[in-house]
């Protein structure tokens, strides 16, 4: 079986905006977690709508919090959401 080694790019033409992203807190202001944590993260895609994702949280500042989001409407993997869009599992 042969695997096809994708540019970083290879899907730009589907990414798209989250609309309740937060912008990235300064460094020294953001706390890692020392083992994710295991949670539903309410994603609002600009285009796609409202989506509910079974994930991990990485870190948190104040009011927001890092979740992992592999998916290829996104160019990066993790995504800071407001608390409240954050639920434990």
């Amino acid at each position: 079986m042969t695997q096809q080694l994708l540019s970083w790019d290879a899907h730009a033409g589907s990414w798209q905006p989250i609309a309740n992203e937060q912008p990235i807190p300064a460094r020294n202001a953001q706390v890692a977690c020392d083992v994710p944590v295991e949670v539903t993260a309410r994603v609002e895609w600009a285009t796609d709508g409202v989506q509910l994702v079974e994930t991990v949280v990485w870190a948190w500042s104040g009011r927001t919090v890092l979740v992992e989001l592999h998916d290829t409407r996104r160019q990066t993997i993790g995504v800071w959401l407001p608390a409240g869009d954050v639920r434990r599992r």
